[in-house]
Order: C-alpha cells, then sequence, then structure tokens
C-alpha cells in the first residue's frame, strides 16, 4: 500500500485586513502546516504533495523558505509541489532561492510531468507560472502506470464559489478523459470530493488548513490518499482549530448601554477564544441610545480571536423623520434616498451621514 498525504491553499504570509487578530491567524496557518507534517510523520506516508498556494509570493522571505525547508526535511521522504496562482514558480520564485532539501520536487512548468511513485503508480504534476496558465487537461493523456495521480492548482469550473477568480480551469469531463485515475488539486479553500459513478474518487480538493476568508463552506485539512491493488481511496483529515463567524444582532428597541451589551453579548455565545467574529448590529434604537461598536470590539472581543462589529443601527424611525416639514425632515429625505440608491459606494456614505445628521439635530454626542 502507498500512503499520500495531499494539502494545498496553506496561504503562508496572508495578512488578514478583513477582521483584527491578523497576527494571530497568519501564526494559525503555520501551526497547521506543521500539524500536517507532524500528521504525515505519524502516518509514515510515503508522499506529501502540496496543490498550490502554500506561501503568498509577495510577502513570503527568508523566514518562510527557512521554515518550509525545516518541515520538508523532516518529513524526509518526497514531497511534490505543484505552484499555484498565489505562488508561481519563475527563476526568482522563493523556491527556486536557496537548497532545497534533496526529497522535494518542484513542478517549474506550465506542462504536464511525470514522476513514478512505484512501479504501479505515477504521479503527474502541472504547475503555475506568472503567465495564466490556461486549461490544463484540454490536451492531457496519461498513459503511464496502473495507477495515475494528477496534481494541479485549478478550478473546478461546474462548483467554482461566488467571487472566487478562476484560475486553470478544468470539468469532471476532461479529467476523466485524460486517463487520470485521481486528481489531487487546490484553489477552493472549502475541501470536497467529486467522485465518478462507480464512487471512486475523481477529483478532491482537502481544502485550505484553516479557513483564510469569511463565507468559505467546505472542509478545512489535508487529504489522506491510500493506494492499494490499483484502488484509489481518500478520506479527509479536518485539521483547522480557527473559525471565522458572521454573527448578526437586532437591536430594536434598545434603550440604553446596558442593553446594548447584554443582548451583543447573548448574540455571541457559543464563540471562543479560536472564534474571530465580525458582528452585525441592526434596528431601531431609542433615540439617544449610545451604540458604541470599539467598546463592543474591546470588552465582547478579550475572550475571543477578535471581534469586529458593524454598527447598522438607527437611532430613529428615518422615514417617520422624513415626512417632517421641516429643515430635519427634508435632509433626512435626500439622505434617505442616496441610502436606498444602487450605487453601494454612495449608500454606505449617505447611511453613514444619516446617523450624523440625525446626532446633530438632537444635540446627541456622535460615535464615529
Amino acid at each position: 500500500m502507498l500512503t499520500l498525504v495531499h494539502c494545498a491553499d496553506v496561504h503562508l504570509e496572508t495578512s488578514f485586513p478583513d477582521v483584527r487578530g491578523g497576527s494571530a491567524r497568519r501564526a494559525a496557518l503555520t501551526d497547521a502546516f506543521i500539524r500536517i507534517i507532524d500528521e504525515a510523520c505519524r502516518r509514515k506516508a510515503d508522499v506529501l504533495s502540496i496543490g498550490g498556494d502554500l506561501y503568498e509570493s509577495e510577502r513570503a522571505g527568508p523566514q518562510t523558505m527557512r521554515f518550509l525547508c525545516e518541515q520538508f526535511a523532516r518529513f524526509e521522504r518526497p514531497v511534490f509541489v505543484a505552484p499555484g496562482n498565489h505562488d508561481p514558480w519563475s527563476p526568482s520564485a522563493l523556491l527556486a532561492r536557496g537548497d532545497l532539501p534533496p526529497n522535494v520536487r518542484i513542478f517549474d512548468e506550465a506542462a504536464w510531468r511525470a514522476f513514478p511513485l512505484s512501479d504501479e503508480v505515477t504521479l503527474y504534476g502541472f504547475g503555475h507560472t506568472p503567465a495564466e496558465p490556461g486549461r490544463p487537461f484540454a490536451n492531457a493523456r496519461f498513459d503511464r502506470g496502473k495507477v495515475r495521480i494528477a496534481l494541479v492548482h485549478g478550478s473546478d469550473d461546474e462548483r467554482c464559489p461566488p467571487n472566487k477568480r478562476a484560475t486553470a480551469p478544468f470539468r469532471a469531463a476532461e479529467v476523466e478523459a485524460s486517463g487520470a485515475s485521481t486528481l489531487l488539486t487546490g484553489h477552493y479553500h472549502g475541501g470536497y470530493t467529486v467522485a465518478r459513478r462507480d464512487g471512486t474518487p475523481l477529483f478532491a480538493y482537502p481544502g485550505s488548513p484553516e479557513p483564510v476568508k469569511f463565507g468559505e463552506t467546505g472542509t478545512h485539512g489535508a487529504l489522506i490518499v491510500t493506494i492499494e491493488q490499483g484502488h484509489v481511496a481518500i478520506t479527509t483529515w479536518e485539521t483547522a482549530q480557527t473559525r471565522l463567524l458572521e454573527r448578526s444582532c437586532d437591536l430594536g428597541g434598545a434603550t440604553n448601554e446596558h442593553d446594548v451589551l447584554a443582548r451583543t453579548a447573548r448574540a455571541l455565545d457559543g464563540c471562543g477564544a479560536n472564534d474571530y467574529v465580525k458582528l452585525k448590529l441592526s434596528g431601531v434604537v431609542a433615540p439617544g441610545t449610545r451604540v458604541d461598536p470599539e467598546l463592543l470590539s474591546e470588552r465582547l472581543g478579550a475572550l475571543l480571536g477578535a471581534l469586529d462589529v458593524d454598527d447598522r443601527t438607527i437611532p430613529c424611525d428615518y422615514d417617520e423623520l422624513a415626512r417632517e416639514p421641516t429643515v430635519r425632515g427634508r435632509v433626512v429625505t435626500d439622505l434617505l434616498e442616496a441610502a436606498r440608491g444602487s450605487d453601494p459606494e454612495r449608500a454606505a456614505e449617505a447611511e453613514k451621514a444619516l446617523r450624523y445628521a440625525v446626532a446633530a439635530f438632537e444635540g446627541t454626542p456622535i460615535v464615529p
């Protein structure tokens, strides 16, 4: 039996501007890769494969290189890397510098290259370079060995997540027509496996070892691939120890700051130290009620990985104010129209201006 551990989309050195706690999240990516190497060593896996986006090329440096070399050397057995769109291979790429451990092989061309793993198993790898690689399976034909494993960082055309840029796209029919027994891939951060009609795995994504962006679905981990008597089996090993959560809290009718704090605390029930949370506040609060996002982030976020608060509460009934035959009524009418317009950026600015304008008319201190 041959055992292969496959991971992808580790994204070492990623910055996280979307929520507080970016440094801790960056460190969590490093920790996750160490856990994958630990597991591969524990299982005495024969091969480690990496399906691209191991690191962010624009931020990775000598420290990243030293770390990777240490981990690759620790595994000792063969490591195969198919670079992705965030870590494409070029003569100046991180993994082209210095001396990689002798057990590491980089697929450094946007073309398929074969490497025998045993008498019966052949690994075919395809790497990204700075140029967009096109469709890697368009003319691919694999015929070496009884079991043919393909490795590439690419996009499943039929299941592309919303707002995800496609790169090296492929379809299930193309993979099957190529002669590949199984494709091990990367690019989508939520892992899943697509099977043939007979139930055997056609291709699989491990998902990123830790969640990278809010809204990702699917598993986050590594794949344990076993090949025995010509049959390929895949199981998922979940590695994520952090969560990215989006919560909401309706503060409708809140009359004071104590009420606001109590309700937001309840909205965060079940969240803990490894959770990075975006909390959206909504509802019409009583005039003059203080909603202080900075206070909420400091007090309630102390028990979390991080907390970002998006205050969308309304300090009064805007529609009722708009009906007033006053200057305030006219200001609210104009801003309300812009806030409900089709231009998202202008709408967001108008919504903020509404809050400030009403507070100014009321003489209420403004919390930015």
